[in-house]
């Protein structure tokens, strides 16, 4: 692959799982590092930043929280230290091509992180409702 570019995109996707929204987190495994190091440092220091692609991540630790707030040009992670630990946990086990589906309670139920799996389609932005 060589020069290629890190994938790590964030998505509102109707209808994606299931039949249900959810949120889709698209990475291959440099933006699977880097997510990690960000949830990571996120949990070590109360909240992180990450620019990728023109997009700020952020993230936060707050108490009883699981929201990812979306915009085209931020994501804010709303994460209880136990949801946090749990995301940080999947995206360590995905050390190949796989997914991990996390409970989350807005803007849908499921997030699903997802490493070189839907990495050459690039969905068109949708406002959760």
């Amino acid at each position: 692959m060589g020069n290629a570019m890190t994938v790590l995109r964030v998505n509102f996707l109707p209808e994606f799982y299931f039949g249900d929204d959810a949120v889709l987190l698209t990475l291959d495994g440099s933006g699977t590092n880097k997510i990690k190091t960000a949830v990571i440092d996120a949990r070590n220091n109360g909240s992180s930043q990450l620019i990728h692609d023109g997009v700020t991540q952020e993230f936060v630790i707050e108490a009883d929280a699981a929201t990812i707030e979306l915009s085209p040009g931020r994501v804010i992670w709303r994460l209880d230290p136990a949801k946090a630990a749990e995301i940080s946990d999947d995206l360590e086990a995905l050390s190949a091509a796989g997914h991990f589906y996390v409970d989350i309670t807005k803007p849908a139920e499921t997030l699903v992180i997802s490493r070189d799996e839907y990495t050459d389609v690039v969905y068109p932005w949708i406002s959760p409702a």
